[in-house]
Parts: C-alpha cells; sequence; structure tokens
C-alpha cells in the first residue's frame, strides 16, 4: 500500500463503533491458544513441533482475517496488523480465547483506522503550504519539502514503539505524502527507498541530525539538486504531473523522461 489513495481515509467509510460486531461476523473460527511457553533449554521435541504448529495455525488465521476484513473495508484494512502501535503480532502466543482475540483484532484495526485519521489531517496541513511554496519559488519548495518530511519522519519514529520499527511508518508517511500530491507511485517510492537505505539495517531510532539529513536528501531529490532552480530534464523532478501545483492530485504526467 505505498499510494495514498488506497488508505485516505476521505475515501473509505468507517464506522469504529461497529468493528468488533463486523469482526465477530466476518471472523473464522480462532484456533485453539498456543502452549504455554517453558524456559528454551526444556523444550523437547514434541514441544517445539507443537509451538511450530501454533505459530503456523496462527498465521493461516491472521491472513484469513485479514483478506475478511479487506473484502469488507478495503485495502487500507490490510494496516490492522502492523499498525505504529504494537496491538497485535503473528506470534500465536496473541491468540488466546476467541472472545479475547477478536476484541483484539477490533482494538487492532481501529488504532489503524486512528492512525490513518492522524496522518490525513497532517496532510490537510501540509500539501496546501507544499502547493504555496512551489508558486514562490524553487528555494521556498526547496525548504517546504525538507520541513514537511522532517516532520513525518519525527512523526514516524515516535509512532513506532520499538526502535527496530521505525522505517516501516517512516517510509509509509514519506511515500504518502509524494503520491497524494501527484507524483507516480512507483517514483515516489523509488525516491524514498533510495534516500533511507543507508538507514534501513540501523536498528535504533533516527537522531534529530538523521532526520536532518534524510529529509534534506529527499527534497533535493524531489525539487532538484540545485537549489537555485527546480529539477530540469534529467533530474528527479521531471516526475512531477504537469498539473502541479494546480489541480492536484493529478496522475496526468506527460512532462517524464522515457524509460530507457
Amino acid at each position: 500500500m505505498d499510494e495514498w489513495a488506497e488508505v485516505d481515509p476521505a475515501r473509505h467509510p468507517f464506522d469504529a463503533a461497529e468493528a468488533a460486531d463486523v469482526i465477530r461476523r466476518l471472523a473464522p473460527p480462532v484456533p485453539p491458544a498456543a502452549p504455554v511457553p517453558r524456559p528454551r533449554q526444556h523444550l523437547d521435541e514434541a514441544a517445539w513441533a507443537a509451538s511450530r504448529e501454533a505459530d503456523r495455525l496462527a498465521s493461516d488465521w491472521n491472513a484469513a482475517m485479514t483478506d475478511a476484513l479487506m473484502g469488507h473495508y478495503g485495502r487500507w484494512a490490510y494496516g490492522w496488523h502492523w499498525g505504529p502501535r504494537s496491538l497485535w503480532h503473528y506470534f500465536s502466543q496473541i491468540v488466546t480465547s476467541g472472545p479475547e482475540t477478536l476484541t483484539r483484532v477490533a482494538a487492532a484495526l481501529v488504532d489503524w483506522r486512528q492512525w490513518l485519521e492522524e496522518v490525513a489531517e497532517r496532510f490537510d496541513r501540509l500539501l496546501p503550504a507544499l502547493a504555496d511554496a512551489a508558486l514562490a519559488g524553487p528555494d521556498a519548495a526547496l525548504a517546504a519539502w525538507e520541513a514537511a518530511f522532517a516532520e513525518l519522519l519525527t512523526a514516524g519514529s515516535a509512532w513506532a514503539e520499538d526502535a527496530d520499527y521505525w522505517y516501516g511508518p517512516c517510509r509509509r508517511l514519506l511515500t504518502w505524502l509524494l503520491t497524494a500530491a501527484g507524483l507516480p507511485t512507483d517514483r515516489g517510492v523509488a525516491l524514498v527507498d533510495q534516500v533511507l537505505a543507508p538507514w534501513l539495517t540501523r536498528w535504533a531510532y533516527l537522531s534529530a541530525a538523521d532526520v536532518a539529513d534524510v529529509a534534506e536528501r529527499l527534497a533535493r531529490d524531489v525539487v532538484g539538486r540545485d537549489p537555485g532552480a527546480l529539477a530540469g530534464p534529467g533530474q528527479s523532478g521531471d516526475d512531477w504531473p504537469d498539473t502541479w501545483p494546480h489541480g492536484w492530485p493529478s496522475f496526468r504526467a506527460t512532462n517524464r523522461l522515457p524509460r530507457p
């Protein structure tokens, strides 16, 4: 789900008060709870086999639950099990009694939706500011994009409860902003993946210096390498739709260079 339109709450109705009832109606039978794990050194082969089977059943159930939610709500619901706050995991230990499991699913789905609504509120503020900055000139555009990226990186890191998992929320936020502004999805994904690559294997939150570095690099890739001019032929900015900043978002980009 790299395109903001796929998860934009404005496009996908949702009633949090009805979520628990919907999930109880859609859910496949909940598998048995996993056996209580014992200290690793005491696990014999039978215990390991039981644990692996419980993991398999829980994973299969998780996939079936996800398919059911997507069928009812749309593709945005896919993220219910990897929201920024860790209310759900694939691990079989999270599957307990049937009622408790479904309650946790509902809580995770509502939490995911609330996060998307928070993101939408940010975008409602950031996107008009970016459009105004584009009209003001390249230097203003560069500064506005850099500030927007820094804000999203800071928010994404704060939302991730574990230092190992900052990358997912940050990557999604940056890509969603670019696609919401009208950049083609494949180009937005490529830019974000390229700029985040040096930090991919760092299992720690981004420092303030890291945030500033990533934000500056990505802003220059979006606007153009030369801070005194918008991107010209052969620079990253060529993929902007020819309607930017008027009439955005638009996925029409007649000014794109042909691919080799």
